[in-house]
């Protein structure tokens, strides 16, 4: 067996990669006179790469903590390093699947307190994973003969949510003994390759207090409540600091500043932005946590939509997405000057493009570099191109050519609302220059490549909100949206250019109440059969599986007006004998039985509910009963009037065309 090793209090343990700073920290700790505790820091090391087992890892002295033994069933892998959480080490890292142990032995804890803790990275494979679900960490008191767990806080799950997280622990009393063992273990049963798999980085303890806190080693971290992208249906988050600062002070911030009162080691909030604490104390430490974005979709409503008319007639009925604002819907940053910008009215009503401009911000700049200003109006689900005067590629007709139209894949656009003093939508982050443009450079991502640079970007059909608050976030990965709100195509891409396809993925139609029936449904329409009285019809869509969102407003109303059964007749005065059409309702012909009284001709008519005429026939008739045969294959479905009119006599029938 090893020995176990402390050191002085905010000193690193003696390892091949730093044993200078241990040398260094130990000399000015004994010249302030700090009194001595127990301190554990392993970042599974750093040299070697691929695969190992930790017996070999432990063989060739890869551990930092080469003064303890490791053992377990588990691998060493440099793959999936750690990141995006304070103190991060990245490099190697533990991989424990089903059934698989990593151990640490001896750990000397007999210094540590009540207050003192284990925190460690920990990376889950799949989103609807906990980590509690199949992950434990215990302790050992007697060299590994029994366990005891350590609960530690489930992690997030949900779309996004497979990623490196930290968990901090208190280290129960029980376990403040000089030789201490920790333990990693899969609780999964089944094959290596089963899922959910987890990896383990960067655990450490640091036990004991004293006086003259050494700020430099300190650590500071903020975790979401649940995902950081979540629908306001929801209602709040919280997000969570936490420090291995001594008496830690807490203020939160936003992207426009202090947020005043919110002195917590927590933050409620319901809003987008951009937060983060800054954390102090009395030694005159400070420290400033990593930023969070949160991004708050609405929840999805849809436009009003109201029809008429007579019970059992069978009517179509179209559901239709509603946006709040105009959108940014598209992107084409090609060759040369070939800059193209699509806006999209998914609102339910048209829009007066004077009251927007939309604002360019070059190479990280806050002010914009130039504004452009809208004229004319859109009407719902219409787009709305702007070119640069030089752009040739589409040969398409632009709404607006403008030389101004310039941009790279590192400027950010706003579209802004001058009448509402709003943002209605952000393309990359606004007084953050990324380089050469924002882009996913993550290996093994299923979005790699995807860049504001030479790339045409297309905003998914189920985005039906803009971005309404600034990122605050610089680097290349500070376009939060790009991986999830867009669609990259190849450079020059203009096939889609001047239309956009928008609404959820799939819908479906139910009666909610009323006595209304509904037929068919194709789409976001449906064909309904009017019932007695007013009905209502709920409106269930799929939208972006990003934000878990579900819709409201969601109620088509069907109403009954004229109080007659479908195909009723409406005579008037010196009517024929009442007429038989068949079949009612019809695909594509329609059968007229009708009694002549006089020789001459009859005339045939349809109308749709406006009263337009859509169809007009003429036969010449004997006396007597005769049948005519219409072939009204090109109209659309729905329900309309047929007028049948002979030499001095005339009569109506309601008949209904399906799909």
């Amino acid at each position: 067996m090893k020995p176990s090793y402390s050191l002085l209090k905010n000193t690193i343990m003696i390892t091949q990669k730093n044993l200078f700073m241990s040398f260094s920290g130990m000399c000015i700790a004994l010249f302030m006179g700090e009194t001595a505790n127990a301190q554990f820091i392993e970042t599974m090391g750093t040299a070697g790469s691929g695969t190992e087992t930790i017996a070999v890892h432990e063989t060739n002295n890869r551990f930092d903590q080469i003064a303890h033994t490791y053992s377990g069933t588990a691998d060493m892998r440099t793959t999936t390093p750690s990141t995006g959480y304070p103190g991060a080490s990245g490099s190697f890292n533990t991989l424990i699947q089903a059934q698989e142990t990593f151990v640490a032995q001896d750990i000397n804890a007999s210094m540590c307190g009540v207050s003192d803790s284990i925190s460690f990275g920990v990376f889950k494979s799949t989103n609807a994973s906990t980590g509690v679900d199949f992950l434990v960490l215990e302790y050992s008191i007697n060299a590994g003969s029994s366990w005891v767990n350590i609960p530690f806080t489930a992690l997030p799950t949900g779309s996004g949510t497979s990623h490196w997280y930290q968990r901090k622990v208190l280290l129960p009393a029980a376990a403040h003994i000089s030789t201490l063992w920790l333990r990693f273990r899969s609780t999964l049963t089944g094959s290596s390759s089963a899922n959910p798999q987890f990896r383990v980085d960067d655990l450490t303890f640091t036990c004991g207090t004293t006086s003259g806190e050494n700020c430099s080693n300190l650590t500071s971290l903020v975790e979401a409540e649940s995902a950081t992208t979540y629908c306001a249906q929801i209602g709040t988050n919280a997000l969570y600091a936490s420090t291995n600062m001594t008496a830690p002070l807490y203020q939160w911030y936003n992207q426009n500043g202090i947020l005043t009162g919110e002195t917590g080691d927590f933050l409620t909030l319901s809003t987008s932005g951009t937060y983060y604490a800054v954390i102090s104390n009395d030694e005159g430490c400070v420290l400033t946590t990593e930023k969070t974005y949160i991004l708050v979709y609405p929840q999805p409503e849809f436009c009003a939509v109201s029809l008429e008319g007579c019970e059992g007639d069978t009517v179509e009925a179209c559901a239709s997405l509603a946006a709040s604002n105009l959108l940014i819907s598209e992107y084409l940053e090609g060759t040369g000057n070939n800059k193209y910008l699509e806006l999209f009215n998914a609102t339910c009503d048209t829009v007066d493009l004077a009251d927007y401009v939309l604002k360019a911000y070059h190479n990280g700049v806050n002010v914009p570099t130039y504004t452009i200003s809208l004229t004319g109006t859109l009407a719902p689900n219409t787009a709305y191109v702007i070119a640069n005067t030089n752009a040739t590629i589409w040969s398409g007709t632009p709404d607006l050519i403008i030389n101004n139209l310039a941009f790279n894949g590192n400027d950010a656009l706003e579209l802004y609302n001058t009448v509402t003093l709003t943002t209605a939508d952000i393309f990359g982050s606004i007084g953050y220059d990324p380089g050469a443009s924002w882009r996913d450079i993550t290996v093994g991502s299923p979005t790699l490549g995807w860049s504001t640079e030479n790339k045409t970007l297309v905003r998914k059909s189920c985005v039906y909100s803009g971005i309404d608050t600034r990122t605050d976030l610089g680097g290349i990965s500070g376009f939060k949206t790009l991986t999830t709100e867009w669609d990259t195509l190849t450079v020059n891409t203009v096939s889609g250019l001047g239309s956009h396809v928008f609404g959820p993925s799939s819908y479906s139609f139910s009666v909610a109440s009323g006595s209304a029936s509904i037929v068919s449904s194709a789409g976001k329409c449906m064909q309904v059969v009017i019932g007695a009285g007013v009905s209502s019809i709920a409106v269930d869509a799929s939208f972006c599986t990003f934000n878990d969102c579900e819709e409201i407003n969601n109620l088509i109303t069907v109403t009954d007006t004229c109080h007659k059964s479908r195909g009723a007749i409406a005579p008037v005065e010196g009517s024929l004998p009442s007429s038989i059409v068949f079949p009612n309702p019809f695909t594509e012909t329609l059968s007229v039985n009708y009694t002549v009284e006089k020789e001459g001709l009859v005339t045939f008519t349809i109308f749709n509910l406006a009263g337009e005429q859509v169809f007009s026939q003429t036969v010449a008739a004997e006396k007597g009963n005769q049948e005519t045969e219409l072939n009204l294959a090109s109209l659309s479905a729905g329900t309309y009037v047929c007028h049948i009119q002979s030499a001095d006599k005339s009569e109506e029938i309601r008949i209904v065309k399906s799909k």
